[in-house]
């Protein structure tokens, strides 16, 4: 496919989104950002300038419907948007000071009603013109129920499960795709105080993710050898697969 032009990508202030918002930024190029920082995302849009890019940067909560929809229909007016990506997310830990309940309602607020909140407004525009792309940023975690990872698991095989649908709904008129990374180094892996195997750079992560997102593979899973355990433990009978996922650290 032809680069996009014109992007808006959710969670941009660091990690994965920053690097995608980077790898996009050219003279020409309109680029929409949003992040819950102001400072780190004043940074990223001042890099993204220096590339030639039209920028729009808000600090915005994914979890507030009128906003965001406010946000991506003025983006769109401005300029039609080839390329939207889901990416905000975060992982919380169950501890003394935060509930399984609270946890899990404060994940499931931005990694899955921010992600209906992205792509619902954009969904609707691009369907009726019968051209976009919209990436929704799932997680290797996604492939099944992690036991030390309970809601963020949920929260991803969650979207997962909605992007594969939506994929076969809107099959020639939306592209559709689902990124399903392993560990890759950002604020929110930086929190883990257990070994991440295949841990990659954003950059690298993003080189895959632009590739399947240019070659339209409905699901973006690296790296490839985490990818094809966890497909494997899906395959295997529930107590040995319960027995072998009870033994990974808690988040």
């Amino acid at each position: 496919m032809n680069r996009p032009r014109s992007v808006l990508i959710t969670g941009g202030s660091s990690g994965i989104g920053a690097a995608l918002a980077l790898h996009y930024a050219m003279p020409g190029a309109f680029i929409a950002l949003s992040g819950r920082n102001a400072e780190r995302l004043d940074a990223v849009a001042k890099m993204l300038e220096d590339k030639g890019a039209e920028v729009d940067a808000r600090v915005i909560d994914v979890g507030d419907e009128a906003d965001m929809a406010n946000w991506i229909n003025d983006c769109d007016d401005r300029r039609s948007l080839d390329l939207v990506i889901a990416n905000a997310g975060i992982g919380l830990a169950t501890d003394k000071g935060n509930t399984l309940h609270e946890c899990t309602k404060q994940t499931f607020a931005t990694n899955v009603t921010g992600v209906f909140n992205t792509i619902h407004p954009a969904l609707t525009r691009m369907r009726d013109r019968k051209n976009g792309q919209i990436a929704i940023m799932a997680s290797i975690a996604g492939f099944r129920g992690m036991p030390g990872a309970a809601s963020y698991s949920a929260s991803k095989v969650a979207v997962k499960a909605y992007g594969d649908a939506l994929r076969g709904a809107y099959w020639g008129r939306v592209k559709i795709n689902v990124i399903c990374p392993g560990f890759v180094e950002s604020r929110m892996t930086a929190n883990n105080r257990f070994p991440m195997p295949f841990l990659m750079t954003a950059e690298k992560a993003t080189r895959i993710i632009v590739r399947g997102l240019e070659r339209n593979k409905g699901v973006i899973a690296f790296p490839f050898p985490t990818a094809t355990t966890m497909r494997f433990l899906t395959l295997l009978p529930q107590p040995i697969s319960d027995a072998l996922l009870r033994r990974l650290p808690m988040k």
